[in-house]
């Protein structure tokens, strides 16, 4: 059974060259290929078995939360052509729920990356990164057709601003305080960091993606639907007050550097910041721990994690482990030998975010420099 499973999913993948990303097939076009005749018939007798078989191997992983397809259509169930925007994160379909409608594409996810997070940050607020329901109605929308803004739109220092292709979100070059988080030494070498509600988020363009996604395609999209690429001294043409320029084709992109604004200094086209995914924690964020450097960062979401931290010659660690009611449990080893076991469960649902009076500085402003560099887009 298994064997002819394995003969069945084939038929929903579409070859690799018309998606861009030859390291992996994406589904989506159902185009029935038929190579050995004896394999269908046996296919046709079992039908009843090995369809649930092959939908099930569709289903990506959001554990622990379960994605809902807000979009009629899908990259299995396309109905036509599948969206440019829609391929761009085809190579993290086994993570994220990606569907789309006339209008806006839908991702959904748990907002954690499949790659280590958090070494190397020497400016620690003592956060973990745990899952979030990025799923239903919290889903990142993104419009299948930007509109240009001629007056650009302000940026926010509060919540996403873009969407990497991994579904992890992409938070001002700033701080909610105003810091330059690449600066101050806040992100690790993948260019993220954790919020006050142990929420995983990068502030500066995933260079890493293109080792994934493939050279010259884009890394990151803004929530009005532009891509983020990352620079290309080459081919780059002087950039305009946003941070981006329109490429020979007519299209407009943002471009990803390790100087300030670093990605974005205003839209360049029309966001729906008032229907962006919310974050909902699961204990009172903390305060910064002052010398503290992130040493070690492992595990998984299914075993769980270990962070380990230094400060002032000394070593502590975090293990913590999702569970199945959505909370967490703790255990802390401070320094000095102390050992505290915790269990926090998620907060109530406040329903969506309300709109943001903050004026957020869409420039960007920031200082240079840092302990540890992430990787450098170029």
């Amino acid at each position: 059974m298994r064997r002819i499973a394995e003969q069945l999913l084939p038929l929903t993948i579409m070859n690799e060259e018309a998606t861009g990303f030859g390291h992996r097939p994406n589904r989506v076009r159902l185009s029935v290929r038929v190579r050995d005749w004896a394999a269908l018939s046996v296919l046709m007798l079992t039908s009843v078995v090995v369809i649930p078989i092959a939908v099930a191997a569709a289903v990506p992983n959001l554990a622990p939360f379960t994605a809902t397809f807000p979009g009629e259509r899908t990259l299995e169930n396309p109905g036509g052509e599948v969206p440019k925007l829609a391929q761009s994160f085809a190579p993290f379909q086994e993570t994220l729920g990606i569907s789309w409608d006339e209008e806006f594409l839908y991702v959904e996810g748990n907002g954690l990356p499949d790659h280590p997070m958090m070494a190397g940050i020497t400016a620690w607020q003592q956060q973990v990164p745990i899952p979030h329901d990025f799923t239903g109605k919290n889903r990142f929308k993104l419009p299948l057709r930007p509109q240009y803004l001629e007056e650009p739109g302000e940026l926010t220092l509060m919540g996403p601003i873009a969407i990497a292709v991994n579904g992890v979100p992409i938070f001002h070059a700033l701080t909610q305080s105003g810091k330059d988080a690449y600066a101050g030494g806040e992100l690790d070498e993948w260019g993220g960091h954790c919020g006050r509600a142990d929420d995983y988020h990068y502030h500066i363009a995933p260079a890493h993606l293109e080792e994934i996604v493939g050279k010259g395609n884009p890394v990151a999209f803004g929530l009005d639907g532009y891509p983020i690429y990352l620079a290309d001294p080459s081919t780059d043409k002087p950039l305009d007050d946003c941070h981006g320029y329109f490429d020979e084709e007519g299209n407009y992109r943002y471009v990803g550097e390790l100087k300030p604004p670093y990605v974005m200094s205003y839209f360049r086209g029309q966001a729906d910041l008032e229907d962006r995914p919310s974050t909902r924690g699961v204990r009172p964020h903390l305060q910064p721990l002052r010398g503290a450097e992130i040493t070690a960062f492992e595990g998984n979401l299914a075993d769980g994690y270990k962070l380990t931290y230094e400060v002032n010659g000394r070593e502590g660690t975090i293990d913590y482990r999702s569970q199945s009611s959505g909370g967490v449990g703790f255990t802390f080893t401070d320094p000095d030998g102390t050992i505290r076991e915790e269990v926090h469960e998620r907060r109530p649902d406040k329903g969506p975010r309300p709109p943001r009076r903050d004026g957020g500085k869409g420039k960007g402003e920031g200082r240079k420099g840092g302990k540890k560099e992430p990787r450098d887009p170029r």
